[in-house]
Order: structure tokens, then sequence, then C-alpha cells
């Protein structure tokens, strides 16, 4: 019989009122071999009675659902919901979504009942709606989306009508609840395959009615060292990435810029102006370093610009632009909801996306040249302090969320990716080193003396709170300095009575 010992318990009792069966994904996992914590069963009992009849019993039974009311039962992490239904199992199991969960077990005597040949589609792997696949869907829109988290986990191919009515009705996917959207992607983006789910995602026009921020990624050529065009490196990144939604999500989205920074090198005529903060040959912005050193000059010729062949691809700054995208498209969801830490996981997860970069922005000479070792421990010491430095504590999660982030984009369809693999982890590794050397000095600062010096300097306020930010930067990043160090406060102190 399929469930623990508690789920048995209480529908063998129910049995003998009578008749209960286990339904759905109980069953099917045992099919397979897979324990289940969740069982869901129906009896021949109307909702009231069964909910009078657990509490007789000392059980505390919940009713749940809108549409669909089941009684439910807890313990710890483990449940059991049940749902009345008039005995004909037939008539029950055509109003569920695909006929692998339409499998029922019989809790008295143990017998399997197969009302539409789930049994066999499961064996086959074909994944096939109960009844019209399409009233099954405009019954519960969220279906499709179950569809694909099923076609996925349990490699299966889509039955023709089941595929195409999917297809067609993914716009009814917006009258569906934001929270029921949000906890059924989150689900689809911890798979172990993650890849093929979102190309299922994409074939079916999910992102391209409601993230079309990432589905216009599909078809953008990157530079010449990428092998990939934006959307199947994003595919990779998310599969490189742990099966953690934080970091899927990160992934899924870090390159969401990328559409609007697209450029490439060409030559341009024109005059030089500066305004509004910004430099522009005619109509055309100009983004780079040290722009200042440019003199407007006039030109004579006519034409005002050509690509250079072969010119390099640029996506300068996509970062900035894909945190911003992201901070745009939160709404459409709640992430807060499934994210550890609610809303503050939206702010990792912002975090995340705007410096993804940051790590091969730093590191690439270390990565692509040979650099001395005491050179790569400061910077390596002072890259894992920015990042991990929240304002407040130091946050050895976060660098490590960054750290697989930008290991999964190097090894995301870059030509030469695997030449420098091994020095990547060994830049990655001293950053880590840092991480727990930075950590151990944290915790081990007592900011009395300092709290001391500053009350005879007369600071307050937000002046106090910089001065002791500047402090703490010097005794993290100087093993050597030291908060009992008068010498040491009056130095900084002067420094920054200076700069203020």
């Amino acid at each position: 019989m399929a469930g623990i010992a508690f789920q048995r318990d209480i529908l063998k009792k129910l049995s003998e009122l009578s008749s209960v069966y286990i339904v759905g994904g109980a069953v099917r996992d045992a099919q397979l071999g897979i324990p289940s914590n969740d069982v869901d069963a129906v009896m021949a009992l109307s909702l009231r009675e069964i909910q009078q009849v657990l509490a007789g019993w000392g059980y505390k039974p919940h009713v749940i659902g809108a549409k669909q009311q089941t009684v439910s039962l807890f313990q710890g992490s483990d449940r059991v919901d049940i749902v009345p239904f008039d005995g004909e199992l037939e008539m029950d199991a055509l109003r569920r979504d695909f006929t692998i969960n339409a499998l029922y077990e019989d809790v008295r005597t143990g017998e399997l009942r197969d009302p539409l040949n789930g049994l066999e589609d499961l064996k086959i792997r074909r994944l096939k709606a109960c009844g019209c696949a399409a009233d099954r869907f405009k019954e519960d829109p969220l279906r499709i989306l179950r569809l694909v988290r099923f076609a996925v986990k349990y490699h299966m191919e889509l039955e023709l009508l089941t595929g195409q009515a999917a297809l067609d009705l993914v716009p009814q996917l917006g009258s569906v609840s934001t929270e029921r959207v949000t906890e059924e992607l989150g689900k689809i983006l911890i798979l172990d395959e993650i890849d093929k789910a979102l190309g299922l995602l994409y074939d079916l026009g999910y992102f391209q009615t409601y993230i079309p921020e990432l589905a216009r990624l599909k078809g953008l050529v990157q530079n010449r060292y990428h092998t990939k065009d934006a959307w199947e490196h994003t595919r990779q990144v998310v599969k490189n990435t742990p099966a953690r939604l934080l970091l899927r999500l990160s992934a899924l989205f870090h390159d969401l810029g990328k559409w609007e920074t697209a450029s490439r090198e060409c030559f341009a005529w024109g005059t030089l102006k500066y305004a509004a903060h910004s430099y522009r040959v005619n109509e055309f912005k100009l983004i780079g370093k040290n722009l200042e050193r440019w003199k407007p000059i006039r030109s004579f010729l006519k034409k005002k610009y050509e690509w250079v062949p072969e010119g390099k691809r640029h996506f300068l700054q996509h970062e900035k632009e894909s945190t911003r995208l992201v901070e745009q498209l939160l709404p459409r969801f709640r992430w807060s909801m499934v994210l550890p830490g609610g809303s503050r996981g939206e702010r990792e997860l912002l975090f995340l996306v705007g410096h993804h970069m940051m790590g091969t922005l730093t590191f690439i000479r270390d990565i692509k040249e040979e650099v001395p070792d005491s050179k790569l421990f400061k910077k390596a010491r002072r890259f894992a302090w920015e990042m991990g430095w929240d304002g407040q504590k130091f946050d050895l999660q976060r660098v490590e969320n960054l750290l697989d982030l930008w290991k999964a984009d190097f090894l995301g369809g870059k030509q030469d990716a695997a030449n420098y693999l091994a020095r990547l982890d060994w830049v990655q590794s001293e950053i880590r080193n840092s991480c727990v050397a930075l950590k151990e000095r944290d915790h081990s600062l007592d900011w009395k003396p300092f709290e001391k010096f500053v009350r005879g300097k007369e600071l307050a306020g937000v002046r106090f709170g910089h001065f002791k930010e500047q402090v703490r930067w010097q005794v993290m990043m100087d093993q050597e300095a030291s908060l009992d160090d008068t010498q040491f406060l009056e130095k900084e102190y002067k420094v920054f009575w200076n700069k203020s």
C-alpha cells in the first residue's frame, strides 16, 4: 500500500466506513519505485461527513481549496488529502489531468484500478490527458505547466492531441493565480534536466507570452568566442547551476539585458559632441572608457558609419540592464513566496544578476595569464569582502552563490572555456579561502576601543557610520591592523576628515 504508516492508518480506518482509494502521484510513483510523502485519496462520503468522522477520532482536519475542496491532515511534512466522490472511478478519472495520475489503489484489498489505461502510458513513457485534452486544460490551465514538469521529470513524450491542446491554450494561463503559477514554475526550475524543461516551455510558447524579455534572446548572436546564441547560452548556464531555485532563477535572467545592449564595432564619421553627460557622433551614443580624450573634429565626409569587417560583438553593461528588466518582471510572479528568505530572496536575485560579471571582469587576467600568488591573494580577499558584506554581516552563502553562477556562465558556451577551467577553479578556491578568513576575522573584532575613540572625536549619526565602514574595510583587508591601535585609528580619522 502506498504511503507511510501515518497515512495508511488513517485511510484503513476510513475504509471500514466506505470505499477508499489512493489515487494519483503516490500510486504512480509507487509503480516507479519512488517514495511519496503526500497521499491523495477519494472516498464515497461527503466532505462534511469525512471532516466530522476525523474530528470525532481526535484528528484536526483542514478543509483546503476553492474549486476542488479537500479534507487534509498533516503530520510534520507529511500529509494526506481526501476528496469525496460518487463511487464511479471512471467518472472520477476523467476529471483528472493525465492518465498516469488516474491510477487507483483500493485501500482494503490493495487492488490496482486503471480505468484509462494509465499503466500502459507510464510503461511506454507517454503523457496523455484524461479524456479531451482541451477540456482538461480549460478546467485548470495550470495543468499545462504540470505537463512540462511531468514530461521532463519522468522522461515522457507528449501524446499528439495533448501537446497540441497545451500549445493552443497557453494564453489561458493568464487566468491562473500568480501564486499557483509561481509555485509550479519553482518546481520546474529545480528539475535535473532543466534545459529540456526550458526548451519545452519555449516550444509551447510560454516564454513568448509571459516573459518575452527571455524569449527574444533566441537567435541573438553573441561574439565570435561563443558557440551558442544568447538563448542556448542561457539554457546551458541554467543547466550548469546547482538545483537551487535562487541560482536557477539568477541564471535564467542573468543575460536578459543583452537584447538592449547588443552592439557591434563600426567606423563612424561625423561631429563628436558632448551633451547630457554623454558623447555622441550624430545620433550614435558612444559607450566606453576614457572618452574625454576625444576632441570634437568636424568631418566633411558624407558617410556616417560602416561596419567593421568581423567587428567584435559587445553587450556593454548588460548586467545593469538585466537587473532593471528583472525588477520590472518580478511583480508578474510571487518569487518571495518560494525563495529562501522571502522578499530578501528577491533582493539576492537582483544582486546575483547585477553582479554576475564581477568575477570575470576582476580576474580575467588571472585566469588567462600567470600572475604572482601574492597579487591574487589581495584581489581575492578584496573581491570576497566586497561581494559578501551586505552592510550588516558578511554573507558566505552570497559569495558562494555568485561563484556558482560565475562558473556556470563561464562554461556556458565559450570556445576556450575548457582550456582555463583549472585556473578558474584555482581563482575561486582562493576566494573561498579568503571568505573563511574574513568570516573569522569579522567575528573576532572587538569594536569597544573604536567606539571609545569615536566618542572622543564627537562623531555621531551618518558620519559615525561612514567612518566605521572605512575602518572596517581597512581591518578586513589588512590583517595587521588593530582596533586597539590608537595610531591606526588616528591615521584613518585623518583620512576620513580630509575626505569630508
